[in-house]
């Protein structure tokens, strides 16, 4: 049976921590049946641009699948460094997409995903979102170019002194949103050719268009949304392992204020995270005193 060739792409700036060369070192020897790893550090170009250039180098080796794991997210329990077991489940998930659940590196912080109302995870633990982090993911590479077929206007000419001029799709946009934006604009003038028959009110109904401003301001959308979004436009799901909450390293100030504290504590992700260490740590103890 053919092995599948996954790639380990790691957008880099600046130099790469103990923790991930020492589960790297790990995977690289682990001879994870039926599967090849390969690994590509990318670094200087903007996040969103490495992770373009990551997804095309996936895509000209043909690769069968992306993982996104980014330097500074890790899997941590009890203590102990356990990033390499997540992504040896991350390997086990058959499906387009797959990505873990992190916070933002901030003290305001949030977990990086939108959930789908009415959705709930399945015995396995993954859940349909409508958005969710990258930063520690899988794709199969097909995604990347039926995104890319789909919207052959998001190409650009990537330019390196070193290297002939190439084109690159556009797979992780980091861009503004908005009704107050040309994209917006262009939409309603099109509905207003298909919709108006009279000259002078389709005349009027884009002078409109172009001179009106929304009280809705614009969204910055990040390259991870970015890439959600024409996923789902170009038909697959995007599912979150709810079972692998993995840590976002940064520095802090600390301490941290009591009532602060409570507050992040209070957020609905959490007290799920919270009730299932307790209940670890709960079912643990049992097992000792057995």
């Amino acid at each position: 049976m053919a092995q599948k060739r996954i790639l380990i792409g790691t957008p880099l700036k600046g130099d790469i921590p103990k923790s991930y060369f020492r589960t790297s070192l790990q995977m690289a020897t682990a001879h994870v049946p039926e599967v090849k790893l390969d690994w590509i550090l990318l670094d200087g170009p903007a996040v969103q641009i490495a992770r373009n250039e990551i997804a095309a180098y996936a895509v000209e080796q043909k690769f069968d699948e992306l993982i996104f794991w980014d330097k500074d997210v890790l899997a941590m329990r009890n203590g102990e460094d356990v990033t390499g077991s997540a992504l040896m489940r991350l390997i086990g998930h058959d499906r387009d997409i797959v990505t873990a659940v992190y916070s933002t590196r901030s003290l305001e912080t949030h977990w990086h995903v939108q959930p789908i109302k009415g959705e709930e995870a399945d015995e396995s633990g993954l859940q349909r979102v409508e958005r969710a982090s990258i930063g520690f993911c899988k794709i199969k590479v097909p995604v990347f170019k039926k995104i890319a077929a789909q919207n052959p206007d998001r190409v650009a000419v990537l330019t390196d002194p070193n290297k002939p001029p190439r084109t690159i799709p556009e797979l992780f946009p980091m861009e503004l949103r908005g009704k107050n934006l040309p994209g917006y604009r262009l939409q309603q003038i099109w509905q207003a050719l298909s919709e108006v028959k009279n000259d002078s009110v389709l005349r009027a109904r884009i002078e409109r268009e172009l001179t009106i401003r929304y009280d809705e301001p614009n969204a910055y959308i990040s390259e991870d949304y970015g890439f959600c979004d024409l996923a789902r436009a170009a038909g697959y799901d995007i599912w979150m392992d709810t079972l692998m909450v993995l840590g976002h390293q940064a520095s802090v100030v600390v301490p941290i204020e009591s009532a602060k504290l409570l507050e992040m504590l209070s957020e609905p992700w959490r007290k799920e995270e919270l009730a299932i260490i307790k209940q670890q740590m709960l079912e643990a103890q049992a097992a000792k005193k057995k």
